[in-house]
């Protein structure tokens, strides 16, 4: 048939040879005859894990996270709450030591004040005020004023201020006292105050003032001591002892919690507060004999925590150094404390865990008790359904899932009964029915035969058609190859025009860009002259300008000239002004030298911008010109498009018709493919159909064997069906 294949489109299944594989299927179902003893009992199973244990463990579990939960919450709270604690009470701390900072800085105000004022100095020197009505009353005054500032400061408890021998003492106590500062340079305060490098120094008592002033120490929590200057008398401020107690107890870190203000000498101020909440001061308790004060003063950390051993207990133990004054603010937080809360939430969980397993072990036990209760009874029921006892009734007092359970037990017993009441009918129906399958096997047979002889002679009529189609479908073939030929060369054609078009379409474009690029030109062109024209202008401009700075020049030379005449005219002292004028005429000459060169810069320019302005008029005539070029090129290029247009049309016209022949070709050709298919998939048919009419009588054998199989099983499926009680 040429390079052509007769595809069939009709698959027709070829079942030649399956007659005795069929008859075997038949022969091998299931109809044998059923066993007497079809009631099976199994014996009796001892559980050893029952329901009761499964609900017990099931609800164990989830106490067992709890307690892990538990653990982990009391494990992760104590933490928090540590270091959530160690955190506040250092912030505590360290705001307290800002706020004594602030205070000791307030006072420390105070002495540079006094010790500031002139004329205080003075008198403590013995250079104002000599005279005894005179001296008494600045006494008299400067007491007054301090008793006054003694009254205003909250935390400043006495002022002194101690000059040397015949010169009194000035103090707001209003002791009437020569001065002792020599004295008190030999003795321990004197000796601090030497070795203070700026000049003052904190420290927790002064006995030596104590015992010229008749002051009690006890009466104040410790004092500042600065110099005067020079080196001849020093201020004393002492600090009010109750309020510095006031302010620790306030601080309330907590039951029994320790905190105090140590000053360098080693003298406390320490509270602690009872286990009632209540605050005493305390004396059996030092911190600066402890070691880790001792190792905390050595620190270059100004604020620091641990925890120590205080009365064979863990202790926190918080210090934080007061600025520049030496002073430290200690305290010791018993660790129970901190533990109390997490304790609690520790014994809550333990109690609640506890109470959970309780209530788990009695629900569990309460359910499985009542579920098995209903097993037991179901199971009773199911062993007797199978035995074969259908009329059981199988029913529990309950509204739950056993209900729905003992409803689909009840619906399925309902329905075997039905089910084996219609088996018990359709049984006899079957029987029947394979006697009537017996005869009707005999008639398909002799029908069988008559058919394959109709069938023969119907195949030799075919053969003879399907030849002539393929002859037909050879001269067709080679047709349909020339067309295609012609039409292949005609897309070429239409193709190249296609191209041409698209090409000259591109040069139009990139002309008509270019005419874009030149307008671009041309205005930028323009604008470049207008720019250098305006720089032609301000370049004028900058000369005007320079000529103005060489009349300051002169100007400035003239003075210059009057500023000598005037210094040689004042002799010896008029030579610094004389340097001043030489300095004056030199930057005029330099100015008027700079301007000098400005304007030839300035020159310079004016002359390339008159060139660069001629220039860009000249390339802006030749872009003009290039415009013009362009143009013309655009219209030759869309009149070459144009003509391309009509002959595009000419070939379109011509692939037309083409295709029309290529469209009858095909029709033509598939026609006369599908009848030399048709030809030969009809003669294949009617092979197939012998050949299945071959196979039927063979299965109508089967057919008949398998029917008195058929009623021969249904027989014994009456006697089984009547072993059941309904």
């Amino acid at each position: 048939m040429g390079k052509h294949k007769i595809i069939s489109k009709f698959k027709i299944p070829k079942i030649r040879g399956k007659s005795p594989h069929f008859l075997s299927k038949l022969r091998n179902l299931n109809f044998r005859k059923p066993k007497k003893e079809v009631l099976i009992n199994h014996p009796k199973q001892k559980m050893k894990f029952g329901i009761l244990q499964k609900l017990i463990v099931g609800f164990i579990v989830p106490v067992l996270f709890i307690v892990a939960l538990g653990i982990i919450s009391y494990s992760k709270s104590s933490d928090g709450l540590i270091s959530n604690y160690e955190q506040s009470t250092s912030n505590t701390i360290n705001m307290s030591s800002d706020y004594m900072e602030y205070v000791f800085n307030s006072i420390d105000a105070v002495s540079k004040q006094y010790v500031g004022d002139t004329e205080l100095s003075y008198f403590t020197r013995g250079l104002v005020n000599n005279t005894a009505s005179e001296r008494l009353k600045y006494v008299t005054t400067i007491n007054n004023e301090l008793m006054k500032k003694v009254e205003l400061e909250k935390f400043i408890e006495n002022i002194h201020i101690i000059a040397d021998t015949n010169i009194p003492v000035l103090t707001s106590e209003l002791e009437n006292t020569n001065g002792f500062y020599t004295e008190l340079k030999e003795n321990e305060e004197g000796l601090q105050l030497d070795n203070a490098p700026d000049g003052y120094t904190w420290i927790g008592e002064h006995l030596f003032i104590d015992s010229k002033l008749g002051i009690d120490s006890k009466d104040y929590g410790f004092s500042l001591i600065r110099k005067f200057s020079p080196d001849k008398a020093c201020i004393v401020i002492d600090v009010k002892r109750s309020e510095i107690e006031t302010f620790l107890k306030n601080l309330n870190l907590g039951e029994n919690s320790i905190v105090g203000l140590v000053t360098p000498d080693g003298k406390e101020i320490i509270i602690q507060n009872s286990s009632s909440n209540d605050t005493k001061i305390i004396e059996d308790f030092k911190f600066s004999k402890e070691e880790y004060y001792i190792e905390s003063l050595n620190r270059e950390d100004l604020t620091g925590s641990q925890y120590v051993n205080y009365n064979s207990e863990e202790h926190l133990y918080f210090y934080n150094k007061i600025g520049e004054t030496g002073i430290t603010i200690a305290a010791l937080i018993p660790k129970t404390n901190i533990m109390s809360q997490a304790n609690d939430i520790r014994t809550i969980t333990f109690v609640i865990v506890a109470l959970a397993c309780i209530v788990a072990v009695s629900i569990g036990s309460f359910i499985s008790g009542g579920i098995v209760k209903c097993i037991k009874n179901i199971n009773h029921k199911l062993k007797q359904i199978s035995e074969g006892d259908l009329t059981v009734e199988v029913s529990v007092n309950r509204k739950d899932e056993f209900e729905i359970l003992v409803h689909n037990i009840t619906d399925m017993l309902n329905n075997m009964r039905n089910l084996i009441r219609k088996v018990a009918s359709v049984s006899g129906l079957v029987s029947d029915s394979a006697i009537h399958v017996m005869e009707a096997s005999n008639t398909i047979f002799l029908s069988s035969d008559h058919i394959s002889m109709a069938i023969e002679e119907i195949g030799n009529g075919i053969a003879g058609q399907a030849e002539d189609s393929q002859n037909c479908l050879v001269q067709m073939d080679e047709l349909s190859n020339k067309i295609t030929v012609v039409n292949d060369n005609l897309k070429n054609i239409e193709k190249s025009i296609d191209d041409s078009k698209n090409m000259i379409t591109q040069g139009i474009t990139r002309m008509e860009e270019l005419n874009k690029q030149s307008q671009e030109t041309n205005r930028i062109t323009k604008y470049v002259v207008d720019n250098i024209t305006a720089l032609e202008i301000k370049s004028k401009s900058i000369g005007e300008i320079v000529e103005f700075i060489n009349e300051i020049a002169d100007q400035t030379n003239l003075l210059s000239l009057n500023a000598s005449i005037e210094a040689a005219r004042a002799g010896s002292a008029g030579r610094g002004f004389a340097v001043v004028a030489d300095e004056i005429r030199n930057l005029a000459t330099q100015s008027m030298k700079a301007a000098n060169d400005i304007n030839i810069v300035i020159s310079d320019i004016a002359n390339q911008t008159s060139d660069t302005v001629c220039t860009a008029k000249e390339a802006e005539n030749i872009v003009n010109a290039q415009n013009n070029i362009v143009e013309n090129t655009i219209t030759t290029f869309k009149n070459m498009s144009q003509k391309i247009e009509e002959l595009i049309n000419n070939v379109s016209e011509i692939g037309k018709d083409m295709k029309n022949m290529e469209t009858a070709r095909a029709g033509t050709l598939g026609a006369v493919e599908n009848i030399s298919a048709i030809s030969q998939e009809t003669y294949a048919t009617s092979n197939n159909i012998s050949e299945i009419v071959h196979d039927q009588s063979v299965s109508v054998g089967a057919l008949e064997e398998a029917s008195g199989i058929l009623g021969k099983n249904a027989k014994e499926l009456e006697e089984a069906i009547h072993m059941f009680q309904i």
